[in-house]
């Protein structure tokens, strides 16, 4: 895929992820209002957050079966036309049940748009620059749940509860004329849908959310629910390693580079979810702010998380996961315990620090921890990865709130009985919830610590593996043109010209004073420049017969006198010398280049291009015959 046509493609797809993740929130503002109007308990309406993410995550683990079998632009129409239906019925809704089934219509279209979102990153962008990408899908994930509070609480207090519906559907208008402008269909594989295995995960996930929310509330049955729910959880794995056609290929599963960094990611979204579902019942039940202004108290730890989460994603590319994941989950675990310590205090300043922390430690885990997942599986494994850690991440988003949620009641009920008053209980109940939250988190610090070590470890060896072999053993180092011509930055463009003239060249890496990759120059980027600047320049012949006229003179003399960082592509797309060849020719492919730079770390020592690799195919290929 051309470049400028995936930055519009991903933008759509991004808008639709951050969509998908603020509608998970949009009901968190106004459930005191919705409690109000029609007169049900917080852990009834709670099933508004609940039910909608039980559907959503069932819709997930759908989502590998349907991004295989339907086109891009087809699935995006599937998945809006949904939630729009979803969307109009939620702001109609007459009692709470039809609002419920709205709700549940509305997650069925956008648990499709965050996996499709993944998959298709996976799929058009280099893995060496995977997190940085997936930086950004995850922000949009973590930022749309966490900013739908501050918007939707000023929605409720100036308009209703009701309005918070208009808001999405309007986006999704917005993003819509998008996706019918950029999207672009890839590649489809024939697949089959086992039936079985979506009602088992249907039933297990319905079960499971509802023994969360009762366990706190009615020990017995809670616990007989949740006994039901693994079991029946238990006979879908089952199933998954045992039918021709699972609907997930838990293999990855099976690999101790991907399973950690579920835990991790399913810790990550319970606290980034739980906070912005507990924080609003406490800011409005215990310290009686209205939505609107407890939409606000969120608003900042909402903008550092969206502004880690993107350095994160590139600290992840640099310097791989240590130690990224743990000391997110420190923050996490800190901001957790300063939550639960100082509920009963009522300060607002507590509570910003607290879930500040927590947000930032969520920027530093979520993303980080799919990234280093997904990116140790074979491209085919892709979809199910994503549909794996995507379940989790929903997983973590019913299980979350429902259990935390359950906790809250339960402190509150407890802190009633004892004769507190009302504001009072719902703090005591908040609190325990938070240092709850504070030991899970714990957990997953050692859990960090153990898989980053492990994928340090992992690196190092192959690493020294490649050290250690010998060239003919490389496949890429014995195919490559090493040392390739390049030329700086700061030289004029005559000298890039004059070496692509000589050498039959049709373009050069580009490397600052110290060595290092800073772009690439190709006889395009030269075509661009003229065409721009003069009305006769409109194909290669055309600038022959250009020649001797003098405004195409001057033009063309003042171009070479530019420095060539002025018309290069920054950034340049490149392959480490340690690559496979299988990275190189997804590269090549989904790029549509003929040439990429090779580096050794950020040195420049080599050209691969696609004759080279064809010809080494054909060279194994005669040997094999």
């Amino acid at each position: 895929m051309q470049g400028k046509n995936l930055a519009p493609m991903l933008a759509v797809l991004y808008g639709v992820a951050f969509l998908a993740g603020f509608s998970e929130n949009l009901m968190n503002m106004a459930l005191v209002a919705i409690m109000d109007e029609f007169h049900v308990t917080s852990v009834t309406a709670q099933w508004l957050v609940t039910g909608y993410m039980i559907v959503s995550t069932v819709m997930v683990t759908l989502a590998a079966f349907l991004y295989r079998r339907i086109p891009l632009r087809k699935l995006f129409a599937l998945a809006a036309a949904l939630f729009t239906v979803g969307t109009v019925a939620g702001y109609l809704a007459p009692s709470f049940e039809v609002l419920l089934l709205a709700r549940l219509v509305q997650s069925a279209g956008s648990g499709i748009f965050i996996p499709m979102m993944m998959n298709t990153v996976l799929a058009v962008t280099p893995k060496n620059k995977l997190g940085s990408y997936m930086a950004i899908g995850g922000c949009m994930i973590t930022f749309g749940p966490a900013l739908a509070p501050v918007i939707c609480g000023g929605v409720v207090t100036a308009l209703g509860w009701r309005f918070v519906f208009v808001v999405p559907l309007v986006a999704l208008v917005i993003l819509g004329i998008g996706a019918a402008l950029f999207l672009t269909n890839l590649q489809n594989n024939a697949a089959r849908l086992d039936v079985l295995s979506l009602a088992l995960s249907a039933v297990g996930l319905t079960i499971l959310s509802y023994g969360l929310a009762q366990v706190s509330l009615d020990a017995v049955s809670g616990a007989i629910a949740l006994v039901v729910a693994v079991a029946v959880l238990a006979l879908f794995v089952v199933r998954q390693f045992k039918a021709a056609h699972p609907l997930i290929d838990l293999t990855p599963m099976t690999q101790k580079s991907f399973w950690p960094a579920t835990i991790l990611v399913l810790v990550a979204m319970m606290s980034t979810f739980s906070t912005t579902v507990l924080l609003p019942l406490y800011l409005e039940g215990a310290m009686g702010l209205t939505a609107a202004i407890a939409g606000l108290v969120i608003l900042v730890p909402v903008l550092v998380n969206a502004g880690v989460s993107l350095i994160s994603g590139r600290l992840l590319d640099k310097h791989g996961e240590w130690p990224l994941l743990p000391l997110g989950f420190v923050f996490i675990a800190v901001g957790f315990a300063i939550l639960g310590a100082s509920a009963s205090l009522m300060e607002v300043v507590a509570v910003i620090g607290g879930s500040l922390l927590v947000f930032i430690g969520v920027g530093m885990t979520l993303t980080p921890a799919q990234t280093a997942g997904l990116r140790t599986l074979a491209p085919e494994m892709n979809p199910f990865g994503v549909c794996i850690m995507t379940t989790f991440v929903q997983m973590a988003a019913c299980v979350g709130p429902a259990l935390f949620t359950g906790l809250m009641s339960a402190g509150q009920d407890g802190a009633l009985a004892s004769g507190a008053a009302q504001n009072m209980a719902a703090a005591q109940g908040f609190s325990l919830a938070m240092w709850v939250a504070a030991a899970i988190g714990l957990v997953a610090v050692v859990v960090a610590v153990v898989y980053s070590r492990q994928r340090v470890a992992a690196r190092a060896a192959a690493k020294a593996h490649v050290a250690s072999a010998p060239e003919s053993a490389l496949p890429l180092p014995g195919i490559m043109t090493p040392n390739p011509y390049v030329v700086q930055a700061s030289q004029p463009v005559r000298d890039a010209m004059a070496l692509m003239v000589q050498h039959h060249l049709g373009g050069l890496p580009v490397v600052g004073a110290d060595g290092k990759l800073a772009g690439y120059v190709s006889d395009g980027d030269i075509m661009r420049y003229l065409s721009d600047r003069h009305p006769l320049i409109t194909g290669t012949y055309s600038v022959i017969a250009a020649v001797g006229n003098g405004p195409f003179d001057e033009r063309l003399a003042e171009l070479m006198t530019l420095p060539v960082s002025e018309i290069a592509m920054g950034k340049a797309v490149s392959v480490s010398v340690s690559s496979s060849l299988q990275d190189v020719c997804t590269l090549l492919s989904q790029r549509k280049f003929k040439k990429l730079p090779v580096v050794d770390g950020d040195k420049v020592v080599g050209t691969v291009n696609r004759s080279d690799v064809i010809r080494y195919a054909m060279r194994e290929a005669l040997q094999q015959a």
